[in-house]
């Protein structure tokens, strides 16, 4: 994967948090399995679990709490990984229809959805998230506090503000946002986090998806936008680091000269499916473009199923898989990937 234009390409796993109870296996992953295969990135999606100072009414049971991550970070340093936190901004406020932490804690924060199919309402079967209102006056400086908290807890120097599948956006039940732009919309959430992160010296990361015309680039609605949000490409800082992800077999992959044609770094980013993987970090690496940056292994299943599934023990975790796939099965896919993604992106320096 890496080309003499980009000899320190980034590898890395993005992994979802399942509580602060899995932290001796995630350090056996840093130590076993990342370490090994030359991975130097780990992005760590805690989102709101953590015992924030600022908003202790997020944390969970097993919250994270500030010395359990500096053991993490430790952990990470040691192995010289970048540790990078994350948490999912402005759309995945929900899976479904129960509100995540954010908006059970402050329903006042929500855009309600508006009628636009698909994501016409509430409890309808194709619902798929709830996001936050982007023009809600406290919003962003209240994701700013968790922002400035785990950049400290972290150690981190970027952090990861997600940002994919964003649907309910320019809502027309927000008195707000109604009648508004959303590729606007989604730049002012975007360059909100954005000055929040290089206040601090960091970098900021998100996904690409909402960025990208789903019907020009026939990417569709999931890994493009079919609601406008694309248009945003032009409004954004372009020191942004945007993950591509794409995980089929796709004939073409556009978006690997969208961005980096509009001077996003592009970190190509895979899951699960092999085949896919390959074919996109070969498309990636065949452009020698040194603005892609190397690949980014996802994990979209608590770390606790990823861990049982590389070294067993009990994986009680945290429900099915949203398919309707055997978890473990789907489980030991991912950790297959993942591994083998990393091992074929490394190249030892000449």
């Amino acid at each position: 994967m890496t080309t003499a234009k980009n000899p320190l390409a980034w590898r890395g796993l993005h992994l979802m948090d399942s509580g602060a109870a899995g932290l001796p296996g995630l350090r056996r992953l840093v130590d076993e399995v990342l370490a090994p295969r030359h991975a130097n990135v780990l992005v760590y999606e805690i989102d709101y679990n953590f015992r924030f100072a600022s908003h202790p009414e997020l944390a969970g049971p097993d919250a994270w709490s500030g010395s359990q991550a500096k053991e993490l970070a430790d952990a990470c340093a040691a192995a010289m990984i970048r540790l990078i936190p994350m948490i999912n901004c402005l759309g995945h406020q929900s899976w479904k229809e129960p509100p995540g932490a954010l908006l059970k804690a402050h329903p006042e924060f929500e855009e309600p959805p508006g009628g636009t199919a698909p994501q016409a309402k509430l409890g309808a079967k194709e619902f798929y998230c709830r996001s936050w209102c982007p023009r809600h006056p406290q919003v962003n400086s209240f994701v700013g506090d968790l922002v400035d908290e785990l950049l400290d807890a972290f150690r981190g120097d970027a952090f990861h503000a997600g940002m994919d599948e964003v649907y309910v956006i320019a809502s027309e039940a927000c008195p707000r946002c109604r009648g508004a732009d959303p590729a606007v919309l989604y730049a002012e959430a975007v360059n909100a986090l954005h000055g929040r992160i290089a206040a601090r010296g960091a970098s900021m990361l998100m996904w690409g998806d909402r960025l990208l015309d789903g019907k020009a680039t026939g990417y569709g609605d999931w890994e493009g936008a079919t609601n406008g949000t694309d248009r945003a490409i032009d409004l954004i800082p372009k020191d942004i680091v945007v993950c591509d992800w794409h995980y089929e077999p796709l004939q073409a992959y556009p978006s690997l000269e969208i961005l980096p044609g509009k001077g996003f770094r592009t970190w190509p980013t895979v899951w699960r499916n092999l085949e896919g993987a390959r074919k996109f970090m070969a498309a990636a690496s065949g452009r020698g473009d040194p603005k892609v940056l190397g690949v980014l292994t996802t994990v979209w299943f608590p770390a606790a199923r990823l861990l049982g599934a590389l070294f067993g023990g009990d994986d009680t975790d945290h429900g099915v898989s949203p398919s309707g796939e055997n978890p473990a099965a789907a489980a030991s896919a991912a950790a297959r990937t993942m591994q083998t993604a990393l091992e074929e992106a490394w190249t030892p320096p000449a």
